[in-house]
């Protein structure tokens, strides 16, 4: 069997610049190479005798005309393997050159040879460049093999072993020859042959040559039997090319079904779209035997097959994703032009379009040859919710092969499970980014810059961690609103991640609170960044409702080894530490986690307490006296803890932890009903005032429980006096307020604590329902202070307006005779604080009231002092 390779131009994408044949030409080689193989078959020709071996019997012209045809059907028929842009040709023309070399001169051979040749080159519309190399190769074979058969046999005239031998041996090493022909032409139009590779060429031509030859032999016998010997051999022709032909499309079925199956496992797990793109794009390119593969992903409205509007030839925002020859992926952001009529016909149609190399359609070859390509199969990815772009496999190798409709129908196969992947790869894309990113301002989130700081670490390099809380940001949330919230927040993301140094990542951990980690950073690098984050974080933000400078508290913690979660907990350490402190910017110290460790323990003690040992809570109580009479109205339950090892704590230590965790509702109801019992005890005019937090307020069970105290321990509602303040009213004003009217309704008594520190405590006042209002002992305080007169003025206001709305008015943090005395000439009624009575408990408060209800001095001397004062 005689090897032949179709020297094939380069299949290399236009855009790359890269014409093989140009090159050849600017250097020469390809015309000189054609010329030399012609001049050599030439010589060869005139070197060889002008002899057939054998006689047939069969007239010469009918013999050469029948070789014609048996070359043209071999050129017709071949067994084609690709190898990088070449496509090498095994065909079955060697049974004819070997019984014409036989049975006809040489000079018909090559005539009868050249005939068939161009008639089947001219059928497969292969160029004239390389019909002139054919030519030639097949002229000096001819002549090499006929001079060396002439050499050797001399004038021998039967077919015997040794001739035929000999014939095999010198048809198989021309043919070798001729393979080494071919590797030179490959050398000059694709670069560098390996040994492996010319292994590959020479082994199967070198099989597949004595194959050939051996049958040729065989079938020379039967030719000199005459016609039937040529009738047998031609059955016998007919029945090895269907079988071949049979056998060869099987094995191309089993081995397309087994890449499929490749195809479709290649396609499952794949973590992205350029590991599913690397691993079937490649695939398809093998399967289809294409030079190229483009998917092209275009934005959701070509995806979803709405109008666009756009004007034509606009670009379309997207992915390009394409592999050549090299199995190299490319992707890059796609310019999908709405002009290109083949892409938008594939998306609006979704039926494929097969642009053969031989296609009629003038339309379709404009297309090929703006594209410098050859032939195209066009098709779209379809999915479940509508399409998912196009793909498009270009340049079948070969010089002669172009697609057909059975390779549309394996692409329509494999694009199927390709849009399913891509659709499954896409959903992976989505969660694991939604797994690592904020869904509101696309920032990262926890999970993530935990992991990058674990990395940092691990890597042995020095991470900073700066954690940002943004300071009163619930005042924008309830005031504007939480869509104005919302905005402030990508507002401010933007903005850190702006000012944020390259390879540091920006992170929203939830809430108003943020983290950046540096990497590379020591304690100094760190503050100053975090000064730069200040600045930038104070330039006001314009909105179309409000203009908003936003604040925030910022917690500088830098790696001493340990994980991420301590690295975050010591930044957080340092942000609350900045936040109580009233500054900007905190670095932390290991002096910051004591105070810490200190809370969580009171805090699982406090919940061991209120579980199983509440004795540990303890009432006292500071009396209230009228500042007019000087008698005692009542007095503040103060709750107290008697911790087992650490003896009394005061209650703005553990309060404010118990209001943070929700432990205040297991406390409330334990001090109600202490106070209520022992108020039970008093005399029917005395008292109890008991204080509520915010979650008290927001518990609408509240009106029906305490009703319920007072009715187990039988004390009147007038006598309960229920202290709430400003701040845990305004809060969720909407869910307080009924709970307030309810309370009032069961006929207790609600007084205003802290009054004039909160909110806008005036436009409040007349919708609360309360009886008395507490002047906040700051202003108390200030009395005798630099701001004396402000302080003696808003004390003044105050009563003044309780008077008119009927409300009593109570000062607390009275300290002295003379503070007693200022504020009884500025109309307060009633008063509290350590120059009356400090906190008491049960027992010794009994004991006061008893005391100075059998002494009338105390208040003779406050009446006699309030006169002088006056």
């Amino acid at each position: 069997m005689v090897v032949r390779a179709l020297v094939v131009r380069a299949l290399v994408r236009p855009h790359l610049g890269l014409d093989m044949r140009a090159r050849l030409r600017e250097v020469g080689w390809s015309d000189g190479v054609i010329g030399l193989v012609i001049v050599l078959g030439a010589a060869a020709m005139l070197c060889t005798q002008p002899l057939p071996l054998l006689a047939s019997g069969i007239p010469l012209p009918l013999m050469g005309a029948a070789l014609a045809g048996l070359f043209c059907f071999g050129e017709l028929f071949l067994m084609n393997v690709e190898f990088r842009r070449q496509a090498h040709s095994f065909t079955l023309a060697g049974v004819p050159l070997v019984l014409g070399l036989f049975f006809l001169p040489p000079l018909v051979v090559v005539a009868a040879r050249l005939a068939g040749s161009l008639a089947a080159f001219a059928y497969q519309r292969i160029s004239v460049e390389k019909m002139l190399f054919n030519g030639a190769a097949y002229a000096l074979e001819l002549g090499i093999d006929a001079l060396l058969l002439g050499q050797l046999l001399g004038h021998q005239r039967n077919l015997t072993a040794g001739v035929a031998l000999t014939g095999l041996l010198v048809i198989s090493v021309v043919d070798q020859l001729m393979c080494a022909l071919v590797l030179v032409m490959i050398r000059l139009h694709a670069g560098h042959v390996g040994v492996r590779e010319a292994f590959a060429v020479f082994a199967p031509a070198a099989v597949l040559s004595v194959v050939s030859t051996t049958f040729a032999i065989g079938a020379t016998l039967l030719v000199e039997r005459g016609p039937l010997g040529c009738g047998v051999v031609t059955v016998l022709s007919v029945i090895g090319v269907i079988g071949y032909r049979s056998h060869a499309a099987t094995r191309r079925r089993h081995q397309a079904l087994a890449l499929v199956h490749e195809f479709v496992a290649g396609g499952v797990g794949a973590s992205s779209l350029e590991v599913l793109a690397d691993q079937l794009l490649s695939r398809i390119r093998t399967l289809l035997r294409a030079a190229a593969v483009e998917v092209l992903l275009p934005n959701e409205h070509a995806r979803t097959g709405e109008a666009d509007v756009r004007a034509e030839g606009s670009p379309s925002a997207g992915v390009r994703i394409w592999i050549g020859e090299d199995d190299q992926l490319q992707i890059t952001p796609a310019s999908v032009n709405l002009s290109d009529w083949v892409l938008v016909r594939a998306l609006t149609d979704e039926t494929p379009i097969l642009i053969a190399r031989n296609t009629k359609d003038s339309g379709l070859r404009r297309w090929l040859a703006e594209r410098g390509l050859r032939d195209a199969i066009v098709v779209s990815l379809p999915s479940g919710k509508g399409l998912v772009g196009t793909l498009t496999v270009s340049d079948r190798l070969g010089e002669t092969a172009t697609f057909t409709k059975d390779d549309v129908t394996l692409l329509q196969t494999l694009v199927g499970h390709l849009a399913v992947a891509v659709e499954s790869t896409r959903l992976v894309e989505r969660l694991g980014h939604e797994a690592t990113h904020d869904s509101l301002t696309g920032l990262n989130n926890r999970a993530y810059v935990s992991d990058r700081i674990d990395l940092v670490e691990r890597a042995g390099r020095q991470a900073a961690v700066l954690m940002l809380d943004l300071n009163r940001f619930k005042e924008v949330n309830d005031v504007l609103g939480h869509e104005m919230g919302d905005r402030l927040l990508v507002a401010v993301g933007r903005r850190l991640r702006d000012c944020a140094p390259a390879g540091s990542v920006v992170a929203r951990l939830g809430g108003d609170e943020f983290a950046i980690l540096l990497t590379d950073f020591d304690e100094e690098q760190a503050l100053g960044f975090a000064a730069t984050v200040a600045t930038a974080m104070a330039v006001t933000i314009q909105f179309d409702e409000a203009m908003l400078t936003p604040e925030a508290s910022i917690g500088v913690a830098v790696t001493i080894g340990g994980r991420a979660a301590e690295l975050l907990r010591r930044a957080d350490t340092a942000m609350y530490e900045a936040k109580n402190k009233g500054v900007t910017i905190a670095l932390h110290t290991p002096a910051m986690d004591q105070g810490r460790i200190e809370r969580l323990a009171l805090l699982a003690d406090l919940r061991v307490a209120l579980t199983s040992d509440q004795s540990q809570f303890v009432l006292h109580y500071q009396p209230k006296l009228d500042l007019r009479t000087g008698q005692v109205t009542g007095a503040e339950a103060l709750v107290r803890w008697n911790h087992p090892t650490r003896g009394t704590i005061a209650p703005d230590v553990f309060i404010p932890l118990a209001e943070s965790t929700g432990l205040i509702e297991q406390i409330t109801p334990l001090v109600l009903d202490a106070a209520l019992r022992e108020c039970a005890g008093w005399d029917e005019d005395l008292t109890v005032a008991v204080n509520l937090s915010a979650r008290n307020l927001a518990d609408s069970s509240l009106p029906e429980r305490v009703a319920s105290a007072l009715s187990r321990f039988g004390v009147p509602a007038h006598r309960l006096i229920l202290e709430i303040t400003e701040s845990s009213v305004m809060g969720d004003p909407e869910q307080t307020m009924p709970v307030l009217h309810a309370l009032r309704n069961l006929g207790t008594c609600l007084s205003l604590d802290d009054f004039g520190t909160g909110y806008s405590s005036l436009s409040y006042l007349q919708r609360l329902p309360v009886g008395e209002v507490k002047i906040d002992r700051s202003f108390v305080l200030g009395l005798f202070g630099e701001d004396d007169a402000s302080s003696v003025a808003l004390i003044r206001g105050i009563t003044g307006l309780a008077a008119t709305l009927g409300l009593r008015t109570v000062a607390e943090g009275i300290e002295d005779q003379a503070v007693l005395d200022v504020l009884l000439g500025l109309g307060c009624d009633t008063g509290q604080g350590y120059h009356l009575s400090r906190p008491l408990a049960a027992p010794a408060f009994r004991q006061w009231i008893a005391a100075r209800n059998h002494s009338a001095y105390p208040a003779l001397r406050l009446l006699g002092e309030a006169r002088a004062a006056r």
